[in-house]
């Protein structure tokens, strides 16, 4: 019988990758038994329901006078020290090394005992935010003062080892999708024909409109698709970079086959309606948005870098090109759209990848054994105590 464990899962609350990842990390664990104890400072947006063995916990903000904004670093730091010591927690996992691996890190040494801390690096905490120069340090020290670091690629893997001074092994877990979440099941005609009429293909975009995501090629992709198969552009998300993307679109004369639905919260009933996603980041760790389109049965057309290789089977699941190729994505989305038979074999290839390469069961089975490794090193469990 495996040992049940006590778990604080430290994570970023609103809509992105990474706290989904970190929810679904949790509720699949406690499935299995463990208890789990989520901080933050606001409810994770998809942990919507009660499950047993999950508590949530409330970082509430600081303010004083002689700041400017709330001490969120040391709100944060004074919560992971309460749940650890009333909970009786076996570890803390931190999503993201600035702030949540650091204030793990001061937490443990303020705590009655110390307690071990995963540390998982997702993407833009190293890429963006740990670029800059005082941040990249602090980046590092918290990155080397946790018990054991994962992160979601490869590459991603790769890159900390060239750009950051870290002595420790990194494990990859890849990121993974809840199949049942994410499915070819939630196609709805209903919600469809707010998005586009029924002879038109929609291309998607799932973003937050900032300059990575390069949104500016989707745009130049679609005003280049070919009139013989109707189609419009739903952009799904909201960001600084949206006045941008209509005035772009103005400019093609096409916002009339362009809709913005803004921010949304159930993203996989959305993707599940799309006939093709597209995503030409200029960086990705992974992309997320990318597994959930296979999930739901969606061929993909996306840039070719960084982690995203690991993701798509390219030609088999979707097809990859360099960001700012809107000539060839073009061509690839036009193949898709104008054969149905085709289109369905990409998004159930998309889907069969989805669900034997980023299986639920297997990565939280990994995170688990991560979790084992990481209270050997450590040599202490408040459970056992």
């Amino acid at each position: 019988m495996m040992n049940k464990l006590r778990i604080g899962i430290v994570c970023h609350p609103s809509i992105g990758g990474s706290g989904l990842v970190a929810t679904q990390l949790g509720i699949g664990l406690a499935r299995l038994g463990h208890e789990v104890h989520f901080i933050a400072h606001k409810r994770p947006f998809k942990l919507l329901s009660h499950h047993d063995n999950v508590f949530f916990h409330q970082v509430d903000e600081v303010n004083y006078p002689l700041f400017e904004g709330p001490l969120h670093t040391y709100s944060l730091t004074a919560k992971i020290v309460e749940v650890v010591e009333q909970a009786k927690l076996d570890l803390v996992h931190a999503h993201y090394s600035i702030p949540h691996s650091l204030c793990a890190f001061l937490a443990s040494n303020i705590c009655k005992y110390s307690f071990p801390i995963v540390t998982t690096i997702h993407g833009t905490d190293v890429t963006i935010v740990g670029q800059d120069d005082a941040i990249k340090r602090l980046n590092t020290f918290s990155m080397n003062q946790s018990t054991l670091l994962t992160t979601v690629s490869h590459f991603q893997r790769q890159y900390i080892q060239q750009e950051f001074e870290v002595n420790q092994p990194i494990n990859v877990v890849h990121n993974f999708i809840d199949t049942d979440d994410f499915t070819p099941k939630l196609v709805d005609k209903t919600l469809r024909k707010t998005l586009a009429d029924d002879d038109e293909k929609i291309l998607m975009h799932v973003s937050n409109f900032r300059a990575l995501k390069n949104t500016q090629t989707v745009v130049n992709a679609f005003s280049q698709l070919s009139d013989d198969t109707k189609s419009k552009l739903v952009l799904v998300g909201s960001g600084p970079d949206i006045d941008k993307i209509r005035t772009q679109c103005r400019q093609l004369n096409i916002l009339d086959k362009v809709t913005f639905t803004g921010s949304v919260k159930n993203v996989e009933r959305f993707i599940a309606n799309a006939d093709c996603l597209i995503q030409p980041s200029y960086r990705e760790s992974f992309c997320m948005v990318i597994l959930e389109a296979m999930a739901c049965g969606v061929p993909t057309v996306s840039s070719n870098v960084d982690g995203i290789p690991e993701v798509v089977d390219e030609g088999t699941t979707g097809f990859m090109f360099p960001p700012e190729d809107a000539a060839n994505m073009a061509m690839a989305i036009n193949k898709i759209f104008a054969d149905n038979h085709y289109q369905h074999q990409l998004g159930q290839a998309g889907r069969t990848r989805a669900m034997s390469h980023f299986n639920t069961e297997v990565k939280i089975s990994q995170y688990v054994d991560c979790y084992h490794q990481t209270l050997a090193i450590h040599g202490h469990s408040a459970t056992a105590c």
